[in-house]
């Protein structure tokens, strides 16, 4: 997958289809391993309000914590993940997404061109955390909640009802960001720009070959750039060196296959790119406070739909189809 000369590792799920570009979901954060939204993009808005627990939501390099009550809004194909304030908690939230086009169609329409537009290609504007102290803010969370409910009526017309509350969502956003730009996420230097079209080249070269024998020459090789820039694209977005992040990338590959596969665990040792199994044991009895075995014996019987979409990318299961 691609966007211009950038190549992009997006959620494998789609947020609604072609003909109805939308999607509200319940995230409990008991369905992620190790109740982690792991770092991801793409082309959808996101919004979302958070019903029990706290939140902390990472965009890029900037972080902010989200409470029982608030929300927050993330750009479009803005790199970021979440994850519970508390140890041990496992929050409930309502995520609404959709595309830009839902809105407007992104060729000359006026809407679009007017009220779109300007926010998606702003890239200052990488998130905003909403809260009820603001009055447009929370008329904003107060759509969402009502959009939780949208699933229990699927009644004729409910269609035009999503639309219809997208456009009032996104006026209020509009009309209040594009005349004072308030409630953003911490601007990050203009350097960052430049690190995450680079840091998204290496992790999609990550995600496509993790299974091979990777090092710091081949990820930063996919980028064009030295390991000393790579690894300071990592750290300054997501806080990790390459190797870590590709060996829980791995990690988190060969939970899923224990989970839905049969696989033996030595297979799913080498498919994972891992060359000696008491290291693999040792590495993911560290991440996962327990043994391959003992993972697949418990997780197998809990997962509603299994791990496979909710392991690597982030991707949102539960949802309530509209």
């Amino acid at each position: 997958m691609s966007r211009g000369n950038i190549p992009e590792f997006r959620e494998s799920c789609s947020h609604g289809t072609s003909e109805f570009p939308m999607k509200i979901y319940t995230n409990n954060f008991d369905w992620y391993t190790n109740r982690i939204i792991e770092w991801h993009w793409h082309p959808e808005l996101e919004f979302a309000v958070v019903h029990s627990g706290k939140v902390i939501c990472f965009v890029n390099d900037s972080c902010f914590e989200v409470s029982e009550g608030e929300g927050f809004f993330i750009n479009s194909n803005m790199m970021h993940m979440e994850c519970p304030a508390d140890e041990g908690e496992s929050p409930i939230m309502t995520t609404v997404c959709f595309l830009p086009s839902f809105i407007g169609d992104c060729g000359s329409d006026m809407i679009f061109r007017k009220y779109v537009r300007p926010i998606i290609k702003d890239t200052s504007l990488k998130a905003v955390k909403l809260t009820s102290e603001s009055e447009w803010q929370r008329k904003v969370l107060g759509i969402i909640r009502e959009m939780n409910t949208f699933s229990d009526t699927l009644s004729f017309g409910f269609e035009l009802k999503c639309r219809n509350t997208i456009a009032e969502l996104w006026y209020l956003m509009a009309v209040n960001l594009l005349n004072a730009n308030q409630g953003t996420a911490k601007t990050p230097p203009k350097y960052t720009g430049i690190a995450e079209i680079r840091l998204k080249k290496m992790l999609s070269f990550i995600h496509e070959n993790y299974s091979r024998e990777l090092d710091v020459d081949l990820i930063s090789g996919a980028a064009n750039i030295s390991k000393s820039e790579c690894f300071r694209c990592f750290r300054i977005i997501i806080g990790k060196k390459p190797i870590s992040y590709l060996n829980e990338y791995r990690l988190k590959k060969s939970a899923e296959l224990l989970v839905d596969s049969d696989l033996s665990v030595t297979e799913i040792c080498i498919s994972c790119g891992f060359n000696h199994i008491s290291y693999f044991g040792k590495m993911f009895q560290r991440y996962y406070g327990m043994s391959p075995k003992q993972f697949r014996r418990r997780n197998r019987d809990l997962q509603p739909t299994g791990l496979k979409d909710n392991l690597t990318s982030g991707n949102l299961i539960k949802e309530q189809t509209i």
